[in-house]
């Protein structure tokens, strides 16, 4: 009975030891995932240039504004004080010697013109006392007293004159500042700025200096004004420009040059403006690319070049420079072919 319950558990372990060793067996089997198809991706198509030789011009290139050569700023010297009066506004006419702006001085006026009356009357006595032939000390008495008011006259003159403002030049009032009457005025501050509308000259403000490196005194100029073209040449640059203490002028000199116009136009007025050309630099038989072929990096400035199928990067230095070319120094020959930057 033993022996056949035995023989009965051989067979048993047997038979479930080919479902044990087959794990999951009796489970579903997974397929094995597939590996995407490889696909070559798509070569973007590249554009080229052949390096060659030709001729490379910069230009300074800009719009110009037409001023008035002579132009006064008018200011209180020594000293300031109140604003009584301006006379002008913008944009009229002054005749020289014609009264701008005055400052208050009280009844000054008034003390100048009894001053007046004291001189003459000091001078009324003198002549009396040399006709009637007084003595020597009378005669120098009185001619002491006609010296004293007229110095006096002469002082107060000299006061009521630094209050007013008068017009140096005849022209255009340019300027005037935003003062009502009773306002501080401090000594030097520019009140009245006047223009002379027959003096006028063509000048180009830089946005900064650099703009204007190369230029020389006498280089051609070409003028474009209401469709017409003329022809010029520098006639100031910042190097040139008159030596000054005052910072602001040092300062637009350092950004301005003065053109002349050959046969200016005879409807010019201040403040129209024009379109300036002046040639730079021209290199000619000299390798030129366009901009797009260059290619910037750290400060390294290269190409790359075509050589079959392969592209080569190729450092270069580069000459003049224009909005759509560069001139190649060195690093390229006549003929490369060379890939466009996109």
């Amino acid at each position: 009975m033993f022996r056949a319950r035995s023989l009965a558990a051989v067979l048993a372990v047997l038979t479930a030891a080919p479902l044990v060793l087959s794990g999951c067996s009796l489970l579903p089997v997974e397929e094995e995932a597939l590996q995407p198809p490889l696909v070559e991706p798509a070569r973007e198509p590249l554009d080229y240039t052949v390096a060659s030789r030709g001729t490379i011009e910069t230009y300074l290139r800009g719009t110009a504004h037409f001023v008035s050569s002579r132009v006064e700023t008018l200011s209180f010297k020594e000293s300031g004080g109140r604003l009584k009066s301006i006379h002008v506004a913008l944009g009229d006419h002054v005749e020289a010697g014609e009264p701008v702006a005055e400052l208050e001085v009280g009844d000054l006026e008034l003390q100048v013109e009894l001053q007046r009356l004291n001189v003459e009357r000091a001078r009324l006595l003198y002549k009396e006392a040399r006709a009637s032939g007084a003595d020597a000390v009378d005669f120098r008495l009185r001619e002491i007293d006609l010296e004293r008011e007229q110095k006096m006259l002469e002082a107060m003159e000299t006061r009521l004159g630094k209050a007013r403002l008068l017009a140096p030049i005849s022209g255009t009032v340019i300027f005037v500042a935003s003062l009502k009457e009773g306002d501080t005025v401090g000594a030097f501050q520019p009140i009245v700025t006047i223009a002379d509308p027959d003096s006028v000259q063509l000048t180009y403000v830089a946005a900064e200096s650099k703009e204007l490196f190369g230029l020389e005194v006498g280089m051609p100029a070409f003028v474009k004004y209401k469709g017409v073209e003329y022809t010029g040449k520098v006639l100031q640059t910042p190097s040139s420009a008159p030596l000054t203490s005052d910072p602001a002028a040092a300062e637009r000199n350092g950004v301005t040059i003065v053109v002349g116009i050959d046969d200016p136009p005879g409807d010019v007025q201040i403040g129209h403006s024009a379109d300036l050309t002046i040639p730079l630099q021209k290199r000619e038989n000299v390798i030129v690319l366009p901009r797009s072929a260059i290619r910037s990096y750290m400060g390294r400035n290269y190409v790359q070049v075509a050589e079959g199928e392969r592209l080569k990067e190729v450092d270069i230095e580069t000459g003049l420079t224009t909005p759509t070319e560069v001139e190649i120094v060195k690093g390229l020959e006549e003929g490369q072919t060379v890939v466009l930057n996109h």
